[in-house]
């Protein structure tokens, strides 16, 4: 997978972006996702085969990122809170309504609509990489495929 410099979008992110969004979330991010925030905000990648062995459909568009004045920027639509919102608008970002929080944070959009997600329904300290399903999922029913185990991997 490789980072399309070019598209990595400004101002970047700081700790106390993240920290910002962590909360409004009630997750604690890995440090791997932190670090990939700061360095590549809501990034192009050129290459997502290492996605293709799960779904034809999960070929990444583009990583979210925190956009500053995401209503006026040209890349609004990659802000991770705005996705987040989406989806729980819809309840496809959690298991249960008793959640308070957000257990499916979205990380990138996906080709058809689609999300790469960190799960914290299983772990809330290691959140697995999923691939969120936007058409088979319903309210408190998200339709999920682990793409890795962490960040990291």
């Amino acid at each position: 997978m490789s980072i399309v410099k070019e598209s990595i979008v400004s101002p970047l992110p700081n700790d106390k972006d993240i920290t910002k969004l962590e909360g409004y979330f009630r997750v604690q991010f890995p440090n791997e996702y932190k670090e990939f925030l700061k360095t590549y905000n809501s990034c192009e990648i050129s290459d997502s085969t290492p996605l293709t062995a799960l779904n034809k459909r999960c070929q990444i568009h583009r990583f979210l990122g925190i956009i500053k004045d995401f209503r006026e920027h040209p890349y609004g639509e990659y802000d991770i809170d705005c996705c987040e919102t989406s989806l729980g608008e819809q309840g496809r970002n959690f298991y249960s309504e008793d959640i308070i929080g957000s257990e499916l944070i979205p990380i990138a959009k996906l080709a058809w609509g689609d999300y790469l997600c960190l799960n914290f329904h299983y772990d809330k300290n290691n959140p697995s990489v999923d691939f969120l399903d936007y058409e088979e999922s319903y309210e408190c029913d998200p339709v999920t495929s682990k793409i890795a185990d962490n960040f990291k991997e």
